[in-house]
């Protein structure tokens, strides 16, 4: 039984939702709320799996509400919902929500997106994995990289694709841009798993709106734990393995989703660069002695990597398989021959990704601290198997 807290102070707004709601799921248990203050209250009582609030709350305001929400009950999903257009209230409620829809996306769609972040949240969600997840807003870019985006945003006689083109080749500003118009009050109704239609769908208005608001797109602070060179070492593994996991499959559709996928594949990484350095060097060095990626990551995190990675992108609101495939890409799939899932892909992406012109795998080096910890965590026998398999049966 998943519980949902609908919160609107609009007398009609929350008849309409209780009328939408209140009987539109078996497996789901409702209240509704008028007041936020009332919300917090029943949150602290009960067990609330997911909130759903208006983007317009007065007394108190929705980010705030939300923020409050997401200090106090960190696994509650969060969800708000806007008017069309109202720009405003989106950007006040994105650094604190989970997911921002449209009021008209309908049944449908917010049903799929509070089931999709509450049954990730079961699989995936520990103490350890929420302390390092739960306050990230946004991903550090490469300084150079937001300056060029800078510059393009601000040059009238910039181009979107000229856009995309800086974007591709930073994780951190490709997993945003993917965010934000997938968690859309847009009314989208598919997923859009493709940079450059993203960056077209948002355009230069609304990509510049969000830089501004500060909470979207940052720069590195690299600690003098790791080296300047690190950020760019690990976007440059990331967009290989992103190329490499992209070609592995022969439909348009499927390429993007792989695409993405690889190049997200360790953003797990990139959280506890930032968020914990200390602890990533110190799972370098256990590396580097010989123990186990997967041990030595849950000894100085108490989870993994790919957790700490599939938890933010769940969060944050992207595709399922996506996210599945991130969290579960050292896990090597038993059985009889079948077409190869996107977890595959991802795990034959990054042992190919990191291998020398010889094909010899490498990790990429930063100074002392590998940026690819799934390679030297896989077994590389079994990953070379699974990509003859692969091969076989995309080409």
């Amino acid at each position: 039984m998943v519980t949902v807290l609908f919160v609107d102070d609009d007398a009609a707004g929350l008849r309409a939702l209780r009328d939408a709601y209140e009987r539109c799921h078996d497996g789901w248990e409702t209240c509704f709320i008028p007041r936020p203050g009332d919300a917090l209250d029943a949150m602290s009582e009960r067990h609330i799996d997911a909130v759903v609030a208006s983007a317009r709350l007065s007394g108190m305001s929705t980010a705030s509400f939300l923020r409050v929400a997401k200090q106090q009950h960190p696994r509650t999903a969060r969800i708000a919902l806007s008017n069309p257009g109202d720009r405003s209230a989106k950007l006040g409620a994105l650094p604190v929500v989970n997911q921002c829809l449209s009021k008209t996306c309908g049944p449908d769609v917010l049903v799929k997106v509070v089931e999709r972040t509450t049954r990730l949240h079961e699989r995936i969600f520990s103490e350890a994995t929420q302390r390092l997840v739960s306050e990230v807003g946004s991903l550090p870019s490469l300084p150079s990289n937001l300056l060029a985006l800078d510059c393009a945003l601000s040059d009238e006689n910039c181009s979107l694709g000229q856009i995309a083109d800086i974007m591709s080749s930073d994780v951190a500003m490709v997993a945003k841009v993917l965010q934000l118009v997938n968690s859309s009050f847009f009314g989208l109704r598919t997923d859009i798993h493709d940079l450059r239609q993203a960056v077209a769908y948002l355009g230069i208005e609304t990509l510049r709106d969000f830089a501004m608001a500060g909470a979207v797109f940052r720069a590195f602070s690299p600690s003098r734990l790791l080296p300047d060179s690190w950020l760019g070492a690990f976007n440059a593994h990331s967009l290989a393995v992103a190329d490499v996991t992209a070609s592995l499959v022969r439909t348009s559709l499927a390429r993007c989703e792989a695409n993405v996928a690889g190049m997200l594949h360790n953003v797990g990484e990139l959280v506890v660069a930032d968020r914990a350095p200390e602890r990533l060097k110190a799972i370098a060095a256990d590396v580097a002695e010989g123990f186990g990626a997967g041990e030595s990551e849950r000894r100085h995190l108490g989870t993994t990597l790919p957790v700490v990675g599939g938890y933010l992108l769940a969060v944050w609101g992207m595709n399922y398989h996506i996210v599945e495939a991130i969290t579960c890409q050292r896990e090597t799939c038993e059985g009889p021959a079948r077409e190869p899932e996107l977890g595959d892909l991802v795990r034959t992406g990054d042992y190919l990704g990191a291998a020398e012109p010889g094909g010899e795998p490498h990790c990429s080096q930063a100074g002392d601290v590998p940026v690819c910890f799934s390679v030297l965590a896989s077994d590389r026998s079994a990953v070379h198997a699974s990509y003859g398999d692969i091969s076989i049966r995309s080409n």
